[in-house]
């Protein structure tokens, strides 16, 4: 209880020197949220405007609708849209679909290069495939409701995108079992490994006396690495 305590006593801290220099509201906000929360609204105009003020779009391409709409993921949308279509990435295998968001990045690359996605979920989202059919990009997906550790996968991959559990368990038997499916110059996308510790852990853990492959960490919306196989 008495570290319950000194929290609260340290916000009302916080909150007496934020009314000094910044006034009432600020204080008000710091009081509610906390001081490390309020320093972070603070900067949030400087490092995502578009979260912050309405930004009139106009002229946009369904594709850049897409990478503009504000989300988990959408700050690495364009790095998997032009990943798959530079390296010709034609087969990618995605596991874990939610919202879609990933998906209709991968169905457009995908349309652009004529390749395919399969997409694995626990959950068929009705939603989700609404959003591929008004895209027009049924033809380019293939979903397949599983756990994806229990699915008979035997196909080559070019780009596998993992978002899934976020448990260490879990993903190093994600990489065991569709790692050595991706052929070489194939990438692979793991998202959240800044918000989820785990991700990253198992994929430093799984890579670690690899030296035919190179990872890229990015680590802005929740962050994303990605492996390219030599």
């Amino acid at each position: 209880m008495s570290g319950e305590k000194e929290k609260v006593a340290s916000r009302f801290r916080s909150s007496i020197d934020t009314l000094k220099q910044e006034g009432v509201l600020p204080a008000m906000k710091t009081i509610l949220i906390g001081p490390a929360a309020f320093e972070a609204l603070k900067r949030l105009p400087s490092v995502e405007p578009m979260l912050s003020s309405s930004i009139a779009f106009s002229g946009l391409t369904e594709l850049e609708l897409l990478f503009a709409q504000c989300n988990d993921i959408y700050g690495h949308l364009p790095l998997l849209y032009r990943t798959s279509v530079d390296h010709r990435l034609r087969e990618a295998l995605e596991l874990g679909t939610r919202g879609g968001e990933s998906t209709l990045a991968l169905l457009h690359a995908a349309r652009r290069i004529d390749g395919r996605v399969t997409s694995v979920d626990l959950h068929r989202s009705g939603s989700v495939h609404d959003r591929v059919d008004e895209a027009g990009l049924a033809s380019y997906w293939t979903f397949i409701q599983s756990d994806d550790l229990g699915l008979a996968w035997d196909r080559s991959i070019d780009h596998l995108f993992v978002d899934t559990s976020h448990a260490y368990d879990h993903t190093i038997r994600e990489l065991q079992k569709y790692e050595p499916l991706v052929r070489h110059g194939g990438v692979i996308s793991m998202h959240d490994t800044t918000s989820q510790p785990d991700v990253w852990r198992a994929i430093q853990d799984y890579f670690h006396a690899r030296d035919d492959v190179s990872i890229f960490r990015y680590f802005h919306n929740n962050g994303l690495a990605q492996v390219l196989k030599h």
